[in-house]
């Protein structure tokens, strides 16, 4: 931890803060909720992330910058506040509001539920 710290402000760049939260013990974990997670990244995400069956999506590099391939393995040991925060605000919170982002904010659109099903399901899909 201590030399990713160096190395983040070595290169000037510091990770976003954003608020601490737990899921419920044992969600993250839970097929049911990994199985709704899938579905709604289905419904809501996939058009600029790509479907998990795809890989990442065509449209993805469009946009600037581009949408995170959630394929990548740092997703699955990435925190669940991290990925809660980030789904919840979108480009609604700095750094990602002044480097263009066009990630919607989910919160105003799902419940805490959802989102810790999106959360479960970026964490599975993750490689290992």
């Amino acid at each position: 931890m201590l030399f990713l710290a160096l190395l983040l402000a070595a290169c000037g760049e510091r990770p976003p803060a954003y608020p601490e939260r737990q899921p419920p013990r044992g969600f993250l974990e839970d097929p049911t909720h990994r199985a709704a997670g899938a579905d709604l990244f289905r419904r809501k995400c996939a058009s600029c992330h790509g479907s998990p069956a795809e890989g990442r999506s065509g449209r993805a590099d469009f946009f600037q910058p581009p949408a995170m391939d959630f394929t990548a393995a740092a997703y699955r040991t990435r925190d669940p506040a991290y990925l809660y925060w980030r789904i919840e605000t979108g480009k609604n919170a700095e750094p990602f509001r002044s480097r263009g982002s066009v990630m919607p904010a989910w919160g105003p659109h799902l419940a805490e539920e959802q989102i810790w099903q999106l959360v479960a399901h970026l964490r599975g899909r993750a490689g290992g």
